[in-house]
């Protein structure tokens, strides 16, 4: 029974994942307030192109771990003990799920307001959709923080 809802849990995953990543993807809590952040560009040739030797699991060290790769898919886990730094890693188009909280202060120069980094809360059960990124972390709470990542590589526009 396990191993049948694994093998329908990642389609379905995979499937979710692949048919929102060109629309905005909002969920409402009961009081009726969007949870997602959502970074979108609308001219896909302006979007820098995904350094792969910036992959976030090649730089995470051992704070990482690969679950799936197949299809331009990677699906993996990450996470930051307090005081631990992500160094400046690349995203290609990519999903993001909170596991478990803590404050983060982030950086990244493609990122309006987060050039000089700044200070933000991953709460559990919160998750993203965005475009092509740059960006590091520092871990600056008490408690680990570990993310569901999905990195989504397609074609771009030259």
């Amino acid at each position: 029974m396990r191993r049948l809802k694994a093998n329908i849990s990642f389609p379905l995953l995979v499937s979710v994942l692949c048919f929102s990543c060109n629309q905005p993807l909002t969920t409402t809590e009961k009081n009726g307030k969007d949870t997602i952040q959502i970074v979108a560009v609308a001219d896909s040739t302006s979007i820098p192109r995904f350094d792969p030797a910036l992959d976030p699991l090649t730089v995470a060290g051992t704070n990482g771990n690969l679950l799936h790769d197949s299809l331009g898919i990677k699906i993996f886990e990450v996470w930051l003990k307090p005081g631990e730094l992500a160094p400046l890693h690349s995203h290609p188009d990519h999903a993001g799920y909170v596991l478990q909280g803590g404050k983060v202060m982030l950086y990244s120069k493609d990122i309006p307001g987060f050039e000089n980094g700044s200070p933000a809360e991953f709460k559990v059960g919160e998750g993203w959709v965005g475009g092509p990124v740059m960006d590091s972390a520092r871990n600056i709470g008490n408690t680990t923080i570990k993310l569901l990542e999905v990195d989504i590589h397609r074609p771009r526009n030259k």
